[in-house]
């Protein structure tokens, strides 16, 4: 079978697919990432090795710019109607025929698409085939749904197309992170959420600290919002305490603010250690404790080690992950960096936190592996021949 994945041409929304993709390779299945052609670094070293790269549409950064063109409002801190218009309208406009013209070249029989993805609905119809719709945080809000369908919906009536709903909703999220009452409009399968990690033979291990025995703290925001100045507030919060810090740069590779970091020894014994850009599933190894923003990849990744979070949301979806992961028990919240410090203490010494997250660690061992999920979209029982 050909199996065609869908995701917005960034990195928190490909890399949740990648255990999906990787289980349906190993099955002997063909897969595809339809995305922008910037994602190739990404498809070639994150992702399993034979998942083709089927390149259309605008970059992110094309369609939130033209999303803020036609709005006038900041696109990194939007109304739920800019919103809509970004992965709507404007990324379809941009891309919608491109994408349909390379799905049709490839052939798929069936197309997963991440839920903020509006090309496979789009690829789905066109083509006359199947659609699973993969879930990568907490389900999305139906006023925010009906907004993205509202603005996709006008490109639709103009390319003459009616997309269908998804036969299922795949969904990684913890049962207790999800708002209270949700429930999918189609039928859900729950999948094992997990932290993003590079096939076999490619892991990226850290190093040492030199005194190995004290506390990790993993201080990330993720790999849209690493502005140098507010990573600079969460590290000084963090190293208040002599624990050993290690820091993500997010993005910046080889270049830009966050690029030349050397690792310090800070007054308070603190020991930090930065890093570029590496998958979360290694940044996690020995971390006893996570520091972020509150992206999904984040909050989903922590909990699926049992590791308790302290978040500062800085914009996107980050203040919804947020506040569902302080109704869980499992974060601290704060709405300034300069909380931090006194959240870590909060985290530390109340073991109910650490508890928390290790139940949902706990829950999210029992879900169906992706390997299981994807043999069930298939209808392949067994690896393919």
């Amino acid at each position: 079978m050909r199996v065609l994945f869908c995701a917005v041409p960034a990195y928190g929304h490909l890399l949740p697919l990648a255990p999906l993709i990787e289980a349906a390779l190993a099955d002997g299945h063909q897969a595809a990432v339809l995305t922008s052609g910037d994602m190739r670094p990404a498809v070639e070293d994150e992702l399993a090795a034979g998942v083709q790269l089927l390149a259309a549409g605008p970059t992110a950064i094309e369609f939130t710019a033209e999303a803020a063109r036609r709005t006038g409002t900041d696109v990194m801190r939007p109304a739920p109607e800019v919103v809509g218009e970004v992965f709507g309208a404007c990324r379809l406009e941009l891309g919608g025929a491109e994408s349909v013209e390379r799905a049709r070249d490839w052939a798929p029989d069936l197309v997963i698409a991440e839920y903020y993805d509006t090309t496979g609905p789009l690829v789905a119809a066109a083509l006359g085939i199947p659609w699973h719709q993969a879930g990568i945080g907490p389900a999305v809000p139906p006023e925010l749904a009906e907004l993205i369908g509202t603005s996709a919906a006008r490109y639709h009536r103009e390319a003459g197309i009616v997309p269908e709903p998804p036969t299922t909703y795949l969904d990684p999220w913890p049962e207790e992170l999800q708002e209270p009452g949700w429930s999918s409009p189609v039928p859900p399968l729950p999948v094992r959420g997990r932290a993003h990690r590079r096939p076999e033979g490619r892991e990226a291990p850290q190093r040492g600290f030199a005194t190995a025995d004290r506390l990790t703290a993993l201080v990330t925001l993720g790999t849209v919002f690493s502005d140098p100045q507010v990573l600079d507030e969460f590290v000084a919060a963090v190293s208040s305490r002599p624990l050993n810090l290690r820091v993500t740069l997010g993005m910046a590779h080889g270049a830009g603010p966050n690029a030349a970091r050397a690792d310090e020894v800070r007054d308070s014994g603190a020991e930090i250690h930065y890093v570029p850009f590496a998958p979360l599933d290694d940044l996690l190894d020995g971390a006893g404790l996570v520091v972020g923003a509150g992206g999904s990849g984040t909050v989903l990744g922590a909990l699926s080690r049992g590791i308790p979070l302290v978040l500062c949301p800085q914009g996107a979806d980050q203040p919804t992950n947020a506040a569902r992961a302080a109704a869980a028990g499992v974060a601290v919240v704060v709405d300034s960096p300069a909380g931090i410090a006194a959240a870590i203490e909060r985290v530390l010494s109340d073991p109910s936190y650490a508890a928390r997250a290790a139940a949902v660690a706990a829950e999210l061992s029992t879900r169906p592996a992706p390997a299981d999920v994807l043999r069930a979209l298939t209808g392949s029982p067994e690896p393919v021949a």
